[in-house]
């Protein structure tokens, strides 16, 4: 009984561990002179919005892909049962969002579901997009974020525009940094 005990107490000690060593990381609004600036990004329900650093809601994610991988995809820290892909749902202005069974669930919430093609970089895009703290998440090498007001004072909604028509004067731009999370904090 002892060593049953012992050898199931070494497997989730191991996969604790190598769950801690995939790179996590939070997002923050950069937009200079915005009341936003400087925000995390955090869930509420599915859907991001702007919020104070070190919120419960924090958004936290790992990406997967090569790397020299044109697209990759975000999925939900910790990793658990269910997976919790990063989609951006909607119509021309989408919401940025982390869904579990977007197939399913995703077409509730607008007439688009995007998944993968997510990217990273400082600035021009080139061939080894890695995700890495101080890069800016894009969808398809396009930097094209938002911030709107929402429906509290101080909330605001982080949406990303697809080029297809306007952007109201209430929607704000952004870039969301990458900032790389602590696992360990969050771990227990």
């Amino acid at each position: 009984m002892m060593k049953v005990f012992v050898t199931i107490s070494a497997l989730v000690s191991t996969a604790m561990a190598a769950v801690a060593a995939i790179p996590s990381f939070t997002l923050e609004a950069v937009a200079p002179g915005q009341p936003f600036h400087g925000m995390t990004v955090s869930l509420d329900g599915p859907f991001a919005k702007l919020g104070k650093t070190g919120s419960e809601n924090e958004v936290r994610f790992y990406a997967t892909g090569t790397e020299d991988a044109f697209s990759w995809s975000l999925h939900g820290f910790p990793i658990g049962i269910i997976d919790t892909p990063a989609v951006l749902v909607g119509g021309s202005a989408l919401s940025f969002a982390f869904i579990s069974d977007p197939e399913r669930a995703g077409k509730q919430y607008g007439e688009n579901v995007m998944e993968g093609g997510w990217t990273f970089n400082i600035g021009r895009p080139s061939t080894r997009i890695a995700p890495a703290a101080g890069k800016f998440l894009g969808y398809n090498f396009e930097q094209r974020w938002y911030a709107f007001p929402g429906q509290q004072e101080g909330q605001w909604n982080v949406m990303w525009w697809d080029g297809s028509c306007c952007v109201t004067a209430a929607g704000m731009p952004l870039k969301l940094k990458l900032v790389e999370s602590d696992a360990r904090a969050a771990s227990y």
